[in-house]
């Protein structure tokens, strides 16, 4: 009985903790208590919480076609543990002999909140919205797409993105399940990592900040027509922090699996952090 009541007193204490740190005031933190630092992935969504703005541009090349996609995210915090992620892209497609089309894709929201946080590990859930407020050509679907995000320190300034997801377009009513992962090494080039007092709490600056990504994304459709399909990418970028509110970067994706919709592709882009 004794074990019983301590083990509810233990719950209740940390549910309570949990409870005040959920809506604990953002800060902005470049790394984890470790020194790792969190470093943005091109195609996997953040574990970590932040208030950034994204402005991306992707070129793909295809049998017969291009495709330019400029986008805009904005990562916005509204507390320690819980924020929101809004996209929006607009796309130019010319297609050999068809001409060419433009206009705006589906605005997707994300709520998410951050589920753990230790030291050398993030998870995260979060659900994204699709909303039809694209065009004709580009837009139109309604989504959802719950999912899970994790972030870890591999130890030496290797760190890892991954996420897992399931998204429905109601209007076609299909599934897709998605994966990603992520591998990222950083090396500060300029400035220093230090830490403060006896916590040996890292304090990572972007500036300088050169980082080299590697990732790795699959999609495959669990119910529709094109069921039991499998695309998986790869790409290889490139980032660097110019000053410290100031990230660029740039990569260069390939579809791995046959069939694909596209032969290469680049992607370049700024983050602004707040």
């Amino acid at each position: 009985m004794k074990h019983l009541v301590a083990t509810l007193v233990v719950s209740a204490v940390s549910s309570t903790a949990y409870a005040a740190d959920l809506f604990a005031p953002f800060e902005h933190e470049h790394a984890s208590k470790t020194g790792a630092p969190y470093v943005h992935s091109f195609g996997i969504e953040p574990a970590f919480t932040g208030r950034d703005l994204f402005i991306d541009h992707s070129f793909i090349n295809g049998d017969g076609f291009t495709e330019h996609e400029t986008e805009l995210e904005l990562e916005w915090a509204f507390t320690k543990r819980i924020g929101v992620i809004l996209e929006v892209p607009y796309v130019y497609e010319d297609e050999e002999g068809e001409g060419n089309e433009k206009g705006f894709g589906d605005l997707a929201a994300v709520p998410r909140v951050l589920m753990i946080e230790k030291d050398r590990f993030l998870l995260t859930a979060q659900l994204e919205v699709v909303l039809p407020t694209g065009s004709s050509s580009f837009g139109g679907e309604t989504a959802l797409a719950p999912g899970l995000t994790a972030w870890f320190d591999l130890g030496n300034n290797f760190t890892l993105n991954s996420q897992i997801f399931l998204e429905h377009g109601f209007d076609a009513d299909e599934t897709e399940l998605g994966i990603g992962l992520s591998l990222v090494k950083s090396i500060q080039t300029r400035g220093t990592s230090h830490s403060h007092g006896n916590d040996c709490h890292g304090h990572t600056t972007h500036a300088g900040l050169l980082n080299f990504h590697l990732e790795v994304t699959g999609e495959t459709p669990t119910k529709g027509a094109d069921k039991g399909d499998i695309a998986i990418e790869a790409l290889f970028g490139i980032s660097y922090g110019i000053i410290e509110n100031l990230d660029i970067r740039a990569g260069y994706f390939i579809p791995i699996t046959r069939p694909n919709d596209f032969d290469h592709g680049l992607t370049t882009g700024l983050i602004f952090h707040f």
